[in-house]
């Protein structure tokens, strides 16, 4: 006995039902939804446990972090951690950051230096030549 697959792209299988799909949610948009709301929870300013127990074990500033994706973090980062942090590399370059605007706010938890205010590079990468007037 002969057995015919027919194979559907998983695009068609995900278009709604009225649009002749099947309606079946997309894993991977889902995915980088989920990952771009806890890395905006992370950037907000609240107070919460889950936080706290990234600081601990991931070390103070863990928000900063993900902020400065070229920056250093421990090499024993879950796989959760390390798809927060590479977020921008699963769409469009940039584009978490060119979406969200920082607000200052009292300064506390806004490093001048290192956070990135335009583009994608932060202000001291650009400007080296001004850290090194210490």
């Amino acid at each position: 006995m002969l057995l015919h697959i027919s194979w559907v792209k998983w695009k068609s299988v995900c278009k709604q039902k009225k649009n002749g799909g099947l309606g079946v949610k997309d894993v991977r948009v889902v995915k980088v939804s989920l990952l771009a709301k806890w890395r905006w929870r992370l950037l907000d300013g609240e107070k919460a446990l889950w936080k706290e127990v990234l600081d601990v074990k991931y070390g103070p500033g863990v928000a900063r972090l993900v902020e400065d994706v070229e920056g250093e973090w421990p090499r024993y980062t879950s796989l959760w951690w390390n798809e927060i942090v590479k977020l921008e590399e699963l769409g469009r370059h940039g584009w978490f950051n060119s979406e969200v605007t920082r607000r200052v706010g009292n300064g506390l938890n806004t490093s001048f230096w290192n956070a990135k205010w335009r583009g994608d590079r932060s202000f001291s990468s650009k400007n080296p030549s001004l850290i090194n007037l210490k």
